[in-house]
């Protein structure tokens, strides 16, 4: 039976999770389109986000490696915070003027995406020490997503794109007083004070995958919904219904998710994933209405969730306990911002030249090489040693 200090605890983080993805589920669906309404071409949005792809890139493995040579991890997470809450008002305030709201759109994803992978990992330390699962908790982030993305079509018709950025800046300062439940740090000071070797050959495999997965990642949820609206006549409301669609449709499967891993390898999981929303990805370019849309992104969710949370234990597993916030900062952070900062101007240009389903159709090949690398190199992804470790 779970002590009621331990079972208080575990409500307080399932809290934490449900309230920063429902603030984000307010903002994520529409900043594309809410760029689009300013004068934003595809061009410069694939711009910005290669420009926001360099920020994370240098930025976030330099904030969370001083967060795990000094152990303020949780310092670090209040720090990310306000810089979402922040930069969710300026893009209020500065919607006329191109250059300040560029600005305010780097600082919400210099903050959002860190603070989501440090939330992950000091998640699953605390969890080490409760003996609780994971994918529990973190069903509830995909619950607040879904309960904001319900309503976010209904926000916008009452205040525009504005009244959506306002609600998510409100729920993410209810956060504040929560935050104290997570862990200090990752790691004990014994393990960040002990000789280590941060890199091994393993994870350089890992996150050489995840790179051309992210590649595809990032193309289609930058301009999916654009597609969705432009090409296929979807309208703001249905979008937010999609969304919630997407985001409900990943409850179960985060629900279930860690009793299937007690059965089946990571290495196995993580590939069928990444496959399974490469296929998606493939299958949204032939529809031609907003007939299918929803059966569709139902789907997404169990792939999804397979991507994620074998990515987030995978790379926690295969780490030092010294060095796991920064390696979950290279998968979930680094990785995707460099393959925005490579390919996000390319991508912009294809979907402005030649269409979002050829852009869909490239990205879903990537998928393909994604996984035939996992599964040709499976045996390498484990944790480094001495004599196993990268030089």
């Amino acid at each position: 039976m779970t002590p009621p200090r331990t079972r208080s605890a575990l409500y307080r983080i399932a809290a934490i999770h449900f309230t920063t993805f429902a603030a984000r589920g307010f903002a994520a669906p529409f900043i594309s389109l809410y760029l689009i309404s300013v004068g934003f071409s595809g061009t410069q949005i694939g711009l910005l986000s290669s420009v926001s792809a360099l920020l994370q890139l240098t930025l976030a493995p330099l904030l969370h490696r001083l967060a795990d040579r000094t152990g303020r991890h949780r310092q670090l997470y209040y720090a990310l915070l306000t810089g979402n809450i922040t930069a969710s008002l300026g893009i209020v305030a500065f919607a006329a003027n191109t250059l300040p709201l560029s600005g305010m759109i780097l600082m919400r994803d210099s903050s959002d995406a860190p603070s989501t992978a440090l939330l992950s990992q000091l998640t699953i330390t605390w969890l080490d020490k409760k003996q609780n699962t994971y994918g529990r908790l973190r069903a509830w982030g995909s619950f607040g997503y879904a309960m904001t993305t319900m309503i976010s079509g209904y926000i916008f018709a009452a205040g525009g794109y504005g009244l959506l950025f306002v609600a998510a800046t409100l729920l993410n300062l209810t956060l504040y007083p929560m935050i104290q439940v997570l862990p200090a740090r990752t790691a004990e000071s014994y393990h960040r004070a002990a000789p280590h070797k941060s890199v091994s050959r393993g994870l350089v495999i890992l996150l050489a995958s995840l790179f051309l997965y992210f590649v595809g990642s990032a193309a289609f949820n930058s301009f999916m919904y654009v597609y969705f609206k432009q090409s296929l006549g979807a309208s703001n409301a249905l979008i937010g219904v999609i969304a919630c669609v997407s985001a409900l449709s990943e409850i179960p499967a985060m629900m279930l998710i860690d009793r299937i891993l007690r059965r089946a390898d990571l290495r196995i999981m993580l590939p069928i994933g990444v496959l399974g929303l490469g296929a998606l990805w493939f299958i949204l370019t032939q529809v031609t209405g907003t007939g299918l849309l929803i059966p569709l992104i139902m789907l997404r969710g169990t792939f999804y969730t397979l991507q994620l949370v074998c990515t987030t234990l995978l790379v926690s597993e295969i780490s030092l306990p010294a060095n796991v916030a920064t390696n979950q900062a290279l998968a979930q952070v680094t990785v995707p911002g460099l393959a925005i900062l490579l390919t996000g101007s390319l991508n912009g240009w294809l979907f402005d030249h030649a269409g979002a389903r050829v852009l869909f159709q490239i990205m879903a090949l990537l998928s393909l090489l994604s996984v035939a690398l996992l599964v040709a190199t499976r045996a390498q992804l484990h944790r480094p040693t001495e004599d196993n470790s990268a030089p």
